[in-house]
């Protein structure tokens, strides 16, 4: 693995970047041994090491959180094919056999005999005019579908995000433990000088305790910062839709230059950004097909205060005679004109439902728009403090590496004491921990801003 971090200055010599993976150190490092805990396993079809894409097509096709959504969203279609049943005919066809018997008459005391009939009919039912109530359903629906498709797209995107977080948190925690590892070795380094220099006479026990004390407090973090790292490692196997003991690594994709953004294209001004969110974000766009959704409802409850106009006919053939033969054919054609005069209040009671439904929509339309507007704001100050803050914390960097040369080089001298010298080497770590945090900040702001943006599904539709 690649992770981000930038050697510190310990004495004379460099010190190096440790080129063992964490899962080759012992875990933990310090304490009682705890291999099962760490193992990982290959999974079948999954590359070991992943980039940010990859890890989105990834969840994508595993994650069943995107497959319900993708079911809600097929919900919508068939919703689609039912209104449009309306237009068609409706053909129905029947067949009979039907014995009856006879009863005892009345004042007679007789008993009338069985007869049989049997028949052959179809009938056939077509709208012609229904006020536009049809066509109002099949548009609901067709509006309900885009809304659907809105709703399964930012499923998709709030699934990258997800899957974004973990990957950046996962290379942030492996990053760490790596800077851990070079603490600690910076720490015994300082540890070995104080101890030779106890040997030499010219240390005393309280400055080898001084040295040591950092050296126990940086075996902490490394113990920490291991378990951090399996715990990031394991939920972003699970964001993959993978168990939680998947050897999936994602690979470091932080540039030369840590400052630099990886977005292609960054839009820093607020009204451009927004604007074009407004065109993208599929939240607010199913809103929108929503409230369409729900004038056409409107419509369609409308349509049941008009007059319907139905055609009908029907053929056939039945016997005529009690055995049940002697069949005869017959057939009827025409119109029913179907006028509502009071229907007890249902129709206009269903208006006011879908009214006040419509007005709900209309009111969750400004409220997405308000969440767009805040969403994108938010984002873009993010990230553009984060980009400042990495600036920043390199500056911190090189001055805190620039301190602890001259302490070194003092403490050489004999002009200034251990203290100060181990100051300066928390001075450093503290630095490297800032760039660090800073880096992964940068990151995450980033994917941030195109979650706001509705940009950061990297192409992994599958609708």
């Amino acid at each position: 693995m690649h992770a981000f971090i930038l050697a510190a200055v310990v004495l004379a010599t460099p010190t190096p970047i440790p080129a063992a993976t964490p899962q080759a150190l012992p875990y933990p490092a310090y304490g009682t041994p705890a291999p099962g805990a760490a193992v990982q396993r290959a999974q079948p079809g999954v590359p070991v090491s992943v980039t940010l894409a990859q890890s989105i097509a990834i969840a994508a096709a595993r994650s069943p959180v995107l497959a319900i959504a993708r079911s809600d969203y097929r919900l919508t279609q068939l919703s689609v094919d039912l209104a449009r049943t309306g237009l068609y005919p409706n053909l129905a066809g029947t067949a009979s056999v039907t014995r009856s018997f006879g009863a005892r008459g009345g004042n007679s005391g007789a008993i009338g005999g069985g007869f049989t009939s049997e028949g052959l009919n179809a009938t056939l039912r077509q709208f012609i005019l229904d006020g536009g109530k049809v066509i109002s359903q099949i548009r609901q629906a067709q509006s309900g579908q885009l809304a659907g498709a809105g709703t399964y797209q930012r499923s998709l995107q709030t699934l990258a995000f997800n899957v974004a977080q973990a990957y950046y948190n996962a290379l942030q925690a492996e990053s760490a433990t790596q800077l851990a590892v070079q603490v600690v070795h910076q720490n015994e380094v300082q540890e070995s000088l104080v101890t030779a220099q106890l040997r030499a006479g010219t240390a005393s026990r309280v400055d080898l305790a001084t040295a040591q004390l950092p050296t126990a407090q940086a075996r902490v973090a490394l113990v920490r910062a291991q378990g951090n790292q399996l715990s990031a490692l394991a939920a972003f196997a699970n964001q993959l839709g993978l168990d939680a003991s998947a050897l999936v690594m994602p690979v470091n994709d932080t540039p030369a230059n840590p400052a630099a953004s990886l977005l292609t294209q960054q839009k820093v001004d607020y009204d451009q950004a927004v604007a074009r969110a407004f065109l993208e974000r599929p939240d607010y766009l199913a809103a929108q097909y929503t409230a369409q959704a729900a004038a056409y409802n409107v419509r369609a409850q409308r349509a049941g205060l008009l007059p319907t106009l139905t055609g009908n006919a029907a053929y056939g053939t039945n016997s005529t005679t009690a055995t049940g033969t002697d069949f005869r054919t017959g057939g009827s054609a025409g119109v029913t004109l179907s006028i509502p005069i009071f229907d007890q209040g249902v129709t206009r009671v269903q208006i006011a439902q879908a009214q006040t439904q419509a007005d709900i929509a209309n009111s969750q339309l400004d409220e997405s728009k308000l969440t767009v507007e805040l969403n994108v704001r938010q984002a873009l100050v993010g990230l553009i403090s984060a980009q400042a803050a990495v600036g920043q914390a390199q500056a911190e960097l090189s001055k805190a590496q620039e301190i602890l040369r001259a302490t070194q080089a003092q403490y050489r001298a004999g002009v200034t004491t251990l203290p100060l010298l181990l100051n300066a080497q928390v001075g450093l770590t503290q630095a490297e921990t800032d760039e660090l945090n800073a880096v992964y900040a940068l990151r995450q702001a980033e994917q941030t801003y195109l979650f706001a943006l509705g940009e950061n599904d990297l192409g992994a539709s599958t609708l």
